[in-house]
Formats: structure tokens, sequence, C-alpha cells
């Protein structure tokens, strides 16, 4: 840009006017500093009804710094009035700068009542305020660095339109040139310019003292306003209001062609004669287990328990996971997922294929008490079940508990999908840890006798179970050996070393027969039946 449609800032009039887009983000805090160019950026709220007021003039209606609580002193009537905002203007700040007089260092920090109103989560690390969908999925909502505060435009016409509140946008732009305003061929401007939603100056002159760079000046100093959302619906706003439901497979039609139907409760029939005729909110709706993959792979946040799967807080919804095949959840319940889960849900949608397992149907159905039997939920039930009641009876763990940072290799252990190797190794990775690594080798060491050449936690627990003579031992020490050389193998590629303890363990398992899927689920089943027996076997009265 040459610099004449430069001082005159033609760049800008646009943003100075309203009529440049914000995009998603707006910016209401920031200092540029470019090559002749110094600006800075602030921001005002007002009342909807002060609009008019606050653009009558184009001075700032807040500085950098104010907005702060404080007093105002009536010396003629001897009293003492506080002020919120250290204004009785009704101008709030909506980014605060704070400063310390050099003694800490200075920051910006956005409205608590904003950061409130949306429940925004603060991750101090990255400076950015979260919020968090009907998912329970993270949205960046305000970005702060030392120059600058970025507001999500939905958010904040949100807050206003809540608030009677408008937003101005104040800015102030200094260019400069190191020429003269006759090499310029300019001559001096003073103007200023308004709307009903903006107003602005544009001053260009020569200002003597200031150096040999900055022969003229320019300035553009302003407000712009932005104004809440025009049909604000709280309802709408806050989760409440305007659900969106997919449709899902639930049957064929005499051609064999699929059938589909939403999920939305208030088009489904009941028990109580809603919508007769229509498909019933208890219809069965078969999904792929690869579903749960995503659930699964998020145990921070996500937790799947026997017939129920839930994010934190936000979410929830019953579904058979006890099925050997198939996730399968009722019509109706789908239709309580958020719209971004259904449409997640969707992509594994298949067609019905059997009957939801004894297990669900005796729960749902009949209301009946019925234990689960997919290999990893029967597994971990009696893992707990085993735990709690050996610590009771002997007075210490066998198992010690998962340290914080492994504990999804519990909440994460599933059954893997069939030729998923990676999803296979992690499974076993995490078996392994419950079985394997979290052996209480001191306390069992105290009955262990080991020969001179021996070690290691398998060996010793061996030799545990020898000295207590459990019938089951060398089967179970068998297992345990296979499973960590599966574990050992998969953690070092493979390779060389670790190929033929590997390959061992494969047929051991019979995994080339049995399939990925199968064979976890059969090593979960045989690791179920030693808990039980070693149960069975150190809770046995003595002869004596």
């Amino acid at each position: 840009m040459s610099e004449v449609p430069f001082l005159e800032f033609e760049d800008l009039i646009d943003y100075a006017t309203g009529q440049r887009s914000t995009g998603d983000w707006v910016t209401v805090y920031a200092r540029d500093e470019r090559d002749k160019e110094d600006g800075g950026y602030y921001s005002a709220l007002v009342p909807v009804e002060n609009i008019d007021t606050r653009l009558s003039e184009v001075d700032w209606d807040l500085d950098l710094g104010d907005g702060m609580p404080g007093f105002v002193f009536h010396y003629a009537d001897k009293r003492n009035e506080y002020l919120r905002f250290g204004n009785d203007e009704g101008v709030e700040p909506v980014v605060i700068c704070r400063s310390f007089h050099g003694l800490k260092p200075s920051y910006v920090e956005v409205s608590e009542e904003f950061r409130h109103f949306h429940n925004l989560y603060e991750d101090r690390a990255t400076r950015t305020l979260i919020a968090f969908d009907d998912s329970g999925d993270e949205i960046e909502v305000v970005r702060v660095s030392d120059d600058r505060a970025e507001i999500k435009v939905k958010y904040l016409k949100e807050f206003l339109a809540a608030r009677g509140m408008a937003l101005l946008l104040l800015y102030v732009i200094d260019r400069w040139s190191e020429k003269s305003l006759d090499e310029l061929g300019m001559t001096r401007q003073d103007e200023q310019q308004s709307g009903s939603d903006y107003r602005y100056s544009r001053f260009v002159d020569v200002f003597p003292g200031l150096g040999p760079e900055k022969e003229t000046c320019a300035r553009l100093r302003g407000k712009k306003v932005i104004r809440g959302l025009a049909n604000y619906d709280p309802q709408r706003s806050w989760g409440r209001h305007d659900r969106k439901y997919e449709e899902f497979i639930i049957g064929v039609d005499d051609d064999g062609e699929q059938v589909h139907h939403t999920c939305d409760e208030n088009e489904l029939s009941n028990y109580f004669g809603k919508n007769p005729g229509a498909p019933h909110f208890l219809t069965s709706v078969f999904f792929r287990k690869e579903v749960m993959a995503k659930y699964y792979n998020d145990p921070g946040k996500f937790s799947v328990d026997d017939g129920y799967l839930r994010c934190a807080g936000y979410w929830g919804i019953p579904l058979d996971n006890n099925h050997e095949k198939y996730v399968i959840v009722f019509l109706g319940d789908l239709g309580r997922l958020p719209h971004k889960e259904q449409l997640h849900w969707k992509r594994y949608n298949v067609t019905p294929d059997g009957k939801m397992s004894d297990v669900y149907f005796r729960r749902s159905m009949l209301g009946q008490w019925a234990d689960a039997e997919e290999p990893a939920l029967v597994f971990k039930r009696t893992y707990e079940i085993f735990g709690e009641r050996w610590e009771s009876q002997q007075g210490w763990e066998l198992f010690k508990k998962l340290k914080p940072a492994d504990a999804h290799h519990w909440t994460s252990l599933h059954v893997p999908s069939d030729g998923n190797q990676k999803e296979f190794d992690e499974q076993i990775m995490s078996l392994t840890k419950l079985l394997v690594d979290r052996i209480n080798e001191a306390e069992v060491g105290k009955l262990a006798t080991l020969e001179p050449n021996e070690k290691g936690g398998i060996t010793k627990f061996g030799r545990y179970l020898d000295s207590i003579a459990f019938a089951e031992a060398e089967a179970f020490i068998k297992l345990l050996r296979n499973l960590q050389s599966l574990r050992s193998g998969a953690a070092h590629v493979k390779n060389m070393k670790n190929s033929s303890d590997y390959q061992k363990a494969v047929r051991f398992f019979d995994l080339g027969t049995k399939g990925l899927s199968r064979g976890f689920a059969d090593i979960l089943r045989d690791a179920t039946v030693f808990l039980g027996k070693l149960e069975e076997h150190t809770s046995a009265p003595s002869d004596e």
C-alpha cells in the first residue's frame, strides 16, 4: 500500500464503520506494533439504551486499567459511595488490565461475570477459557495473551443479549511517515464520521519534535457497536430447546430394504397409548461393537460400565454391552444422546440381527437381577470382588491397586475387535498390568521360597501358590507367563529376542485359530476361572 492511502486508513474504514465481518472471534483488547504503526484496542459494556449517547462523541468510554471497584467521595455532604466499576454511568469492562506497579507481572483477565455466565474452565497452561457442549467436548471461548484478548462471537452475543448490554469496541491507531505533507502531496485532515453503530475521527497533520521518522502523523480513533443476539432464547442457548434427532435402522421391509425411523421420543409409541402405530420407544437398534472404541480410548472423559455408558456428568445412556456380537440400544434412548453423539452412533448402525442378550432382556424387560456375561465385564466384576474378599480375609492385597497414571488400563479394558492388532496389544498390556505387574511381591515373598537362580514376580507368585497348596498353581502361572510374553512381544515389536516367546504364546492361546477377539475373550474367561478357584481355595475351612 502506498503511503497516502496508508495514512488515510483506507484499509481500515470498513472496520471503523462495522462493514468488515468480525468472523468467529472478536478482539476485545490488543496492543499492536507494526512498521510505522501503533494500535491500541479496548472494549466497554454499555446498556443498549445508552448507545446513542455513547456514540455522540469519539472519546473512549473506558480507558485501560479502568473498570475496577472503588469509592467516590462527596465532600459537600460528607459521604462515600461505592461503585462496582469505578463509575456511575453504567459502563463496565469486559477485559480488565491488572497492574501491580512493577512488583508482579501485569496481565489481562476477562470479566468474572462473563466467565461464570458460561461456566468457563480456565486452562492456565494455554491461557484459554473453555466451555463444554452438550456432548462434553471442549470449545475455546476466550484466548488471552500478553497483548491480546479474543472472545468467540456466539458466546459474546449471548452474554450481551442476556445482560441487555452492547459492546463498544474502542480503538486508536497511529501511523506515520518520514515525509512531509508537501512531499506526500497531502494537506492537513481532520474529520469525523458516524452512523447508527459507529463513530470515528481521522486526523493527518505535522507534529514537530516527534523525530525525523515521524514528520507526518495520522490517527484513526473511534468506537463501534456489537449488539447481542436479536432473537435471544435462553432455553435454546443453554441447550434446552430445538434438539436434533437422527434416523436409525430398525428393521427391513418385505423387499429386504432397510426401514429407518427417528429416535425422537415425541414420535414413538409407548405402553401408555402414545403415537399408536409408530415404532415403540423400546425398539432395539443394533450397532457394530466398534462404536465403543471412541469411549474406550478416552477413559478420562467416558466410562463404560456393565449396561451403561456415561460422559462425566453431561450425558449417559443404558445399553446392552453383554451381547456377543453387537451393542444394542433402545431407539428412544438414542434420542437422549446429544446430536453429535447420535451422528457417531449412526456410522455403526446395522440391520437388526437376532435379539438382545438374555442379561439385558431380564434386566430391562423383566426387571430381574442378572449378572453380566460379557467376558470383560465378568472379569472386572470378579477381579473387584476377589480383591475385596482377599484383603478382608488375608489382611493384605494380592493385586495392588493401579497407580492413578495407570487407571485407564482398568476403565478401558474390553474385548478388542477382531483383526485389530493394535487394539489387541493394548488390551494385553492392560490385562498384564492387572494380573502380573500389580502382584504384591512383598507379601507373597514372605511365604515364597525361591531357588538361587530364580527371580521375578511371576516365579515368586508361583512359589507362593505352591506354598498354600493351590492345585491350579501350575496352570495359572503358565497363563500368566504366556500373557507376559504376549505383552513383551507387543512392547518390543515382536522381533528377535522376544519373537520365540511371543510365537509360543500365540500358539498357547491358539490365536491363529480363534482370532484376536475370541482369543482375548478366552484369556479373560480363563483368568476369571483361576481367580474364582483361588478365592474358593483360600476361603475353604481348614482341615484342622
